[in-house]
């Protein structure tokens, strides 16, 4: 075995296992390959250094692109390539030159095996994909890839040194050039370079690569998502001069006793003897206001200090760059290289129990985010990027956690660019190992037994994953925070990790969960900066921001599980947030759905879960569709409210008394970024509206605003509504495009009268008719069975509903399943389904059915009238007859629609859907659309389309069509199928594909309907709260269904 070339970590591995033999579990024989010894994490790999590139020229410099360097040689695109089931299966002497691969299979590099058709994706959430025996992998199921290439050396690259770049592969692999052994390397997420000087020969050369789908650092990778393998990040050669730059650290802060000038530092590292010097030049828009150099001697140079008079400081709202250009010359004066960089300048620090960025207070709007796409899994282009940081910008999101790994490094290039702080998390989660100890955490010492944290043996790869993501980041003025992994539990390993980067990196804080699980009490580390819990209810964080006790910032590293349709409750969230200066924010759970596009028998495109590939030999959970954005960026209905609670401006006031302010919820930036504008409608009409000029305030603050508002003549029949909205101004928000609503306020001026729906011309009588009672008018007739209860309406001679019946329950929601309600609730299934008739009344003017429930368990009574115009009138009282029933999931009627009625129009909120804990991002307003598009392709079907606070709402089509207004606001869910189409099937047989226009269509016109909840997705805390929830007391709504055109 070749001796690895970290000694220190080795000797800190084996210092830690002197100091714990009580508390660890005995390591590992090492008569195992590489990728079965946890001590190992190289041999032969170059130390890790910061991403850079250095250019021959300083015009390629300040463009930054590595192609265009004769220096640089992609090895990007097809491979030879063989595939192996196991490792004993694998053609063992491949590497060698004169192996025939001629009847070899090609793949794509970058690329996933499993996405090129080689082995089954898995997708676990929580435990291992293999049966977990630490460090070793079951060979069985420990799939290979031998990958080949041939290359031209350049003849101008003679006499430099060339290195192997290798972006991001694993689990680990094996490097070969020619023949002769290179190195080896692991952890999946972060680049491996190898120099290949003395292996390399004039003209063709070949490089082949052994991959190993597991290995030991699989069990530091324990993360929720696509569990395949492959190399997922670009692959390159590259040349140096045998003396040359290195690698280099940039400190860029503010002088902390005003916050106003800039300090510099860079430290610069040089391999080789390097003669000469270094200059350093800090330009902004072209021009130096920072130029410093320093001599470079035997390889040695004095770090570089200088003092930016004046900054233009960085921020997630105001990101100001700087370039930095270094260049360096040899002792004869001539160029050997120059490279650059963007350098922002800001200070993050803790103060007076507060997280702090350039000496002010701020609030994070993050978000988690999964590096996915729809067709290549792990891999992601610069386009699919772009789009996401665009996408968060647009939804005022400000932070986001790479969880659970390094991203590519492109990604904090525009997170630097477009401005958003990055919370940069180790890829390091031992998940299954965690839940383990965590289940035996009151048994002294069980728990030290158990989780990696505190085995000697897998010190060094814990301290090496995190130093080496800390040296390639640690340039990024985006990279606020260092997280020292996820669900991996704590201990001496991470302490120490701990300790190396504070004294490596003291200018960025650290987070990490560390104590354990939702399972028990999460408890701040002291060898971190902030407290970063997962999931605490709005309860638990109060108790923490009251509590003396406790001084850590808080900043939840997961909240708002947005898993399907979700994200109830996030604004009382935020209600409580702004209200404690202790908390201050968190990372959403998350933001993009880990779906994958395939297609069914039919050929029809549905998003794909674990299941879909094949069975799961762990199986564990397969849901993927956890995102705010869809894997093709369409953002979810649940983005919206994300959008508007994030948002940075509000106003506050009651605008028809004069009192109007504007509250600013920036941590830096004004709002001169904004155009603003106002408009009053009637019933969702615009009356009037123009501009608002002059409005603005500094960061954290609010001002008065002047607003006139027009007097116009009011119908007390309907409701007027004042909007103000904030619109962003062309180039003021990357990311964001002019005229872009980032910010809205809606106050309702006059609420309409109160009074109860009247006949137009009197009621008619009802008259028998087969089975049951018909109330006619014209041509409208409403049809009311004697035996069942059942409604039909038809009008102008055509059917328009039928089935009406009272409904308490819905398709499930993912909220739902998880928390057990189709279990516990699943009585209100049996009601809506097994109704009874216990009264039929025929009255003068009426119809009045009493249907009872469950023997005696809830009772429905319902009045239909019709007046002249074949406007039907439905009163209905909803009362519980038992004390002991769990709350229904909606009170409200069900009815089939005649598919012609294919249009809709309703004044509610809006345009997407909404439930009643998720309406901040849902305006008032008069919207409409196809009845197809009413449902939002969930990657499991369920409840969906749902539109609240519905004033009145219409369906049309082929010529006919109908209105419904409520009496009071309306729940109204309008759709192309069957509702019964959402109910749950068997995983792995229902699709999103299987959602489609067909047969009636349904028409659910409902009181209220349960809020979809989000705090978790998987317990009780995961339930709306119980102000979003019905209470189990009678209820008592109306509503009239009246044919399209009459006067209601």
């Amino acid at each position: 075995m070749t001796t690895p070339r970290f000694p220190a970590l080795l000797a800190l591995a084996s210092a830690l296992a002197a100091a714990f033999p009580l508390a660890a579990s005995a390591a590992p024989a090492t008569k195992h390959a590489e990728w079965e010894q946890p001590e190992v994490v190289q041999v032969n790999r170059e130390p890790m250094k910061t991403t850079f590139f250095n250019f021959e020229r300083r015009d390629l410099a300040l463009k930054g692109d590595k192609a265009a360097s004769q220096y640089f040689l992609s090895l990007d695109g097809s491979w030879s390539f063989a595939y192996s089931r196991t490792p004993e299966s694998r053609p063992v002497d491949f590497y060698k030159p004169g192996f025939d691969i001629s009847r070899w299979k090609t793949i794509q590099v970058p690329g996933m095996m499993q996405a090129q058709g080689y082995g089954q994706p898995l997708f676990n959430n929580s435990d291992y994909p293999f049966p977990p025996n630490q460090p070793y992998i079951l060979h069985s199921m420990n799939e290979v890839g031998s990958y080949r290439r041939n290359f031209d050396l350049p003849a101008n690259w003679d006499g430099r040194d060339v290195f192997l770049h290798i972006g991001a592969a694993g689990a680990a692999y094996y490097i070969w050039v020619n023949g002769r052994k290179v190195g080896y390397s692991e952890d999946s997420k972060l680049p491996s370079e190898f120099k290949l000087t003395r292996f390399l020969r004039p003209g063709s050369n070949v490089v082949a690569i052994e991959l190993y789908r597991f290995a030991d650092g699989s069990y530091l990778e324990d993360q929720d998502f696509w569990r395949v393998s492959g190399i997922e990040r670009s692959v390159y050669l590259y040349a140096e001069q045998k003396a040359h730059l290195r690698d280099y650290a940039v400190r860029a802060t503010l002088d902390k006793s005003s916050y106003r000038d800039g300090e510099f530092t860079l430290q610069p590292e040089f391999a080789g003897a390097a003669q000469g010097k270094l200059t350093a030049t800090l330009l902004d828009g072209g021009k130096a206001v920072l130029s410093l150099e320093t001599a470079v001697t035997a390889g040695k140079a004095e770090a570089l200090h200088g003092t930016v008079p004046g900054v233009r400081q960085w921020s997630a709202e105001t990101p100001n760059l700087y370039r930095l250009l270094l260049e360096f010359h040899d002792a004869k004066g001539a160029l050997v290289s120059s490279t650059s960089r963007v350098v922002g300048f800001r200070t993050v620090e803790v103060k007076d129990g507060e997280v702090r960025v350039n000496g002010k207070r701020i609030m994070i709007k993050g978000v988690n985010r999964h590096e996915h796409d729809p067709h290549t899994f792990h891999v992601m282009s610069e386009e699919s990027m772009r789009k996401d940081m665009e996408l968060m910008k647009q939804a005022n999101i400000n932070a986001v956690r790479t969880s659970h790994y390094p991203n590519d490094p492109r990604w904090y290039d525009l997170a630097d660019e477009y401005g958003l702080y990055v919370m940069d998390e180790a890829n390091i989660e031992s998940h299954e190992y965690m839940g383990m100890g965590d289940r035996v955490r009151h048994i002294p010492g069980e728990r030290e037994k158990i989780q990696l944290g505190y085995q000697p043996y897998w010190a060094a790869a814990h301290l090496d994953r995190v130093s080496r993501m800390v040296q390639r980041d640690r340039n990024h003025p985006s990279v606020i925070l260092w997280s020292l992994g996820n669900e991996a539990g704590t201990g001496p390993n991470f302490e120490r990790a701990a300790k190396w980067v504070r004294e490596q990196d003291p200018d960025r804080l650290l987070s990490y969960l560390g104590h354990g699980t939702i399972g028990e009490e999460h408890l701040p580390n002291d060898y971190v900066d902030i407290y970063a819990p997962m999931y605490d209810p709005i309860e638990k964080m109060i108790d923490y921001a009251q509590d003396p006790r406790y001084k850590q910032p808080m900043i939840q590293c997961e909240y708002v599980h947005a898993m399907g349709n979700s994200v109830g409750n996030m604004e009382d969230y935020w209600r409580v947030i702004r209200s404690h200066r202790k908390l201050q924010g968190g990372f959403i759970w998350d933001w993009v759905d880990q779906a994958m596009l395939l297609k069914d028998k039919q050929g029809r495109s549905y998003w794909a879960q674990g299941e879909d590939y094949g069975p799961n030999p762990r199986k564990d959970m397969s849901e993927v569709g956890d995102g705010l954005i869809q894997a093709d960026r369409t953002p979810d209905p649940e983005y919206y409210e994300v959008q508007k609670v994030y948002s940075p401006v509000v106003f506050e006031g009651d605008p028809a008394a004069g009192r109007l302010r504007v509250v600013n919820r920036y941590d830096f930036a004004d709002l001169s970024g904004f155009d603003f504008d106002w408009s009053v409608a009637r019933d969702g009409i615009q009356l009037a509206g123009g501009s608002l000029a002059g409005v603005n305030a500094p960061a954290q603050s609010s001002a008065d605003v002047a607003l006139v508002l027009p007097k116009l003549e009011r119908d007390p029949r309907y409701e007027y509504v004042l909007t103000l909205r904030a619109k962003a101004r062309p180039g003021a928000i990357r990311g964001v495009p002019a005229g872009m609503v980032l910010g809205f306020s809606q106050f309702v001026l006059q609420a309409p009268s109160a009074a109860a729906v009247t006949a137009s011309g009197g009621w008619v009588s009802p008259v028998r008719a087969g089975s049951g009672v018909e109330l006619r008018a014209g041509d409208a007739v409403l049809a009311v069975d004697a035996a069942s209860g059942r409604l039909a309406y038809s009008a102008g001679g055509k059917q328009l509903l039928t089935g009406g019946m009272p409904n308490f329950w819905r398709a499930l929601t993912e909220n739902d399943l998880g928390t057990g309600l189709g279990k516990t609730h699943a009585i209100w299934k049996q009601f809506s389904e097994q109704r009874n008739v216990r009264a039929f009344d025929i009255l003068q003017d009426a119809v009045h059915v009493e249907y009872i429930f469950g023997a005696g368990s809830a009772r429905w009574d319902a009045t239909y009238r019709m007046d002249s115009k074949g406007a039907v009138q439905v009163t209905a009282t909803f009362a519980p007859l038992r004390g002991d029933l769990p709350d229904p999931l909606r009170i409200g009627m069900r009815f089939d629609s005649n598919p012609a009625l294919d249009t809709l129009e309703w004044y509610g909120r809006g345009p997407q859907e909404s439930y009643s804990d998720r309406i901040t991002g849902a305006p008032l307003g008069r919207y409409s659309g196809k009845l197809a598009d009413q449902y939002h392709d969930y990657i499991r079907p369920q409840e969906s389309g749902n539109k609240t606070g519905v004033r009145w709402l219409t369906l049309k089509g082929a010529g006919t069509g109908l209105q419904l207004r409520g009496t009071q606001p309306l729940s109204v869910n309008a759709l192309a199928f069957p509702y019964e189409d959402l109910y749950p099937r068997p995983r792995g047989t229902w699709h999103s594909s299987d959602i489609r226009p067909h047969g009636d269509g349904s028409l659910m016109v409902d009181a209220v309907q349960t809020g979809v909840g989000g705090d978790t997705g998987w317990s009780q805390v995961g339930r709306p709260h119980t102000q979003y929830r019905i209470k189990l007391e009678p209820t008592t709504y109306q509503f009239t269904i009246a044919p399209q055109g009459a006067a209601q």
